[in-house]
């Protein structure tokens, strides 16, 4: 900008005619920005890097400090430029690239978690130690990878797209296990607890992750329940994860009535009062899972057509 502001300001001090052509210097200049810079750093925007936001926090900055540039220097233009001077039609541009970059950022790091989630194989059988084995390695993986992104995002992105950006990505995690856990059928005994201990495991390698967006709360708001209604919403899929587990993390862990704890009437009952529900469950969802933990029986019969007449 500092050659676009110079190229501005001569043009304040020079007649029409060379005015002009110190203002399509500068309009140029931010034109070639845009299209050198995705060219030259092709490598950096493909890939999880910190050059990527850089960029994406320069095209931002562009966006906006554009929009003031004919009002700033007017006054000053020559009569025969002032009504001729625009930049307005750049910064959309300039916005727009931005969100590209960044929508590409989230979405390379969502694959990574992807293929780390994919590497658990549904989470089936974690009551035998090498698919344990292999469901917790998944589950570090996530925790490593998201990580490596705070640690990349968290001091270069503006706040407000850095909350919404690991939320994002959260949510994507949540949602793949969820979706994943309840896909499973006939479910023993130790493999219930096994599932319980790796999704305990996954929320407290993400500590430091709730721990950064806590810190983006107002003091006066930094209570357990403020917190957490808040997380709710940011994260959607957050409570039926929660609900699942069997806990919520906050600074620590938190306990409560949970889907792999709760014997088949709660569960018929926590459905009938919409409890599940609002946690973002679905009829066929609870079915499977009642069909996945518990046998046949006629309480199970009588507990599905129960959660089938009332969905």
């Amino acid at each position: 900008m500092e050659l676009v502001h110079a190229a501005l300001k001569d043009a304040c001090m020079s007649s029409t005619r060379v005015a002009k052509e110190f203002y399509h210097a500068a309009r140029d200049a931010l034109l070639l920005y845009k299209a050198i810079v995705p060219v030259k750093l092709e490598k950096q925007l493909d890939s999880i890097s910190q050059i990527a936001i850089i960029i994406h926090n320069d095209c931002y900055y562009l966006s906006q400090e554009i929009l003031g540039l004919a009002f700033q220097y007017r006054a000053d233009f020559p009569s025969g430029l002032k009504k001729h001077a625009l930049f307005v039609d750049l910064a959309p541009t300039f916005y727009q690239m931005a969100d590209i970059i960044l929508e590409k950022q989230i979405k390379l790091v969502e694959n990574s978690l992807t293929e780390a989630i994919d590497g658990a194989d549904g989470f089936q059988n974690t009551h035998q130690p090498q698919q344990y084995a292999s469901a917790k390695f998944s589950i570090e993986q996530v925790a490593f990878i998201l990580e490596k992104v705070r640690i990349i995002w968290e001091p270069l992105m503006p706040v407000t797209t850095y909350k919404k950006s690991i939320c994002i990505l959260l949510d994507s995690v949540f949602s793949k296990i969820t979706k994943d856990i309840l896909l499973l059928d006939d479910m023993a005994a130790e493999e219930t607890l096994q599932l319980q201990g790796l999704i305990h495991m996954a929320l407290e390698n993400l500590t430091s992750l709730f721990d950064s967006l806590i810190s983006l709360v107002d003091e006066k708001e930094k209570s357990l329940e403020l917190i957490w209604d808040q997380f709710n919403e940011m994260i959607p899929s957050l409570s039926k994860f929660r609900k699942l587990a069997g806990m919520m993390l906050m600074i620590r862990p938190i306990f409560f009535c949970n889907l792999l704890d709760m014997p088949l009437k709660s569960i018929t009952a926590a459905w009938e009062s919409c409890q599940l529900l609002n946690c973002g469950f679905i009829a066929s969802e609870v079915e499977n899972f009642v069909k996945a933990i518990f046998t046949d029986s006629p309480l199970r019969k009588e507990c599905l057509w129960r959660i089938e007449s009332s969905s």
